[in-house]
This record gives structure tokens, sequence and C-alpha cells, in this order.
């Protein structure tokens, strides 16, 4: 049988760690230097050409499913309209935001919004339909501030530009 012994108490380097911990937290009181924000009333700021929702327009869709053949993930299944033609619909929990879909669409009807941070009450709303795909989802937005990280001389700043302005 082993015997272990209790570790011995070193009062000073105990002592260093507590010193330096207090020291941390008084250097975060005097300069923040945490990356979060304060959401919903900031947002990241998010380039024009980010991949969000997708809409549909269904009147330039020509029904040739290559958005369904190109989605990696079987997100997008086609739906018959009452017209004979068939109509994407997307299924956002398995959606992987890609937009393969957007680029294999050959007549340029689906279209990238930037809008990706949506809350669903129900895993049953998260299923588009074609009709839903039509427009952009209504979203609330709460926020007074965007937030934009840029690098300068080497350090991360955090910028909080109020809403409106650019």
């Amino acid at each position: 049988m082993i015997k272990v012994s209790a570790p011995k108490a070193d009062g000073l380097r105990i002592t260093a760690y507590h010193l330096d911990a207090l020291l941390t937290g008084l250097k975060e009181l005097i300069k923040p230097s945490r990356l979060t924000i304060h959401y919903p009333l900031e947002k990241r700021w998010v380039n024009e050409r980010f991949r969000g929702f997708i809409v549909n327009d269904m009147e330039k869709c020509i029904s040739c499913f290559q958005c369904a053949w190109a989605c990696p993930v079987n997100a997008i299944w086609m739906y018959r309209a009452p017209n004979g033609k068939f109509y994407p619909g997307i299924r956002y929990e398995q959606c992987i935001l890609c937009h393969f879909c957007v680029d294999a669409c050959p007549v340029g009807s689906l279209q990238g919004t930037t809008i990706h941070d949506v809350a669903f009450p129900d895993l049953g709303s998260t299923v588009f339909e074609p009709e839903d795909m039509a427009n952009v989802p209504n979203v609330v937005d709460e926020s007074k501030y965007i937030v934009k990280y840029e690098v300068e001389n080497g350090n991360l700043i955090m910028r909080r530009i109020p809403r409106g302005s650019k």
C-alpha cells in the first residue's frame, strides 16, 4: 500500500499567485481587454458579402434543381407549386450557409442576405418553404452600436460605432 502525503504549503508561492490574480483583475478594471459584446444592444459588424439567410425570386426560378444538387448537406428540398413547377425550400436546422446553392443557380434567383442571427421558437419554424423564401425574414434589431474589430500597430482594437453613422 502506498501512502500519499499532504502537499507542503508554500506560503510565499501561494501569496504570489494571489497577488498575480489581483493585479490581473486591476488591469482589467482599468483597461479591459475583453472581446465580448453586449448583445443585443451591440451587434458585430459583418461584411456586405457575409453569407446569411437565402431568399428566392420565384419569378426568375426555372426549376432546374441545381440548388438542391449543389447542397452538400441536403438542406434544400424542392416543393411542387400549384402551377406544376418545383421551387426550393430550405431547412435551416441543416443548412450550413455555404451558399453553394446561390453559386449554382444559373439565373440568379437565389440571393444571399447578411441576416445571420435569428432565433427560432421551435424546430418546425426552421423549415422555409418556397413562399417563405420569397421575402427577407422579418428581424427585430435592438442594437444601438455596431462593434468592429481592427488591428492597429499589432494591437486588437474594438470600435463601437453608433448605429446609423458610417
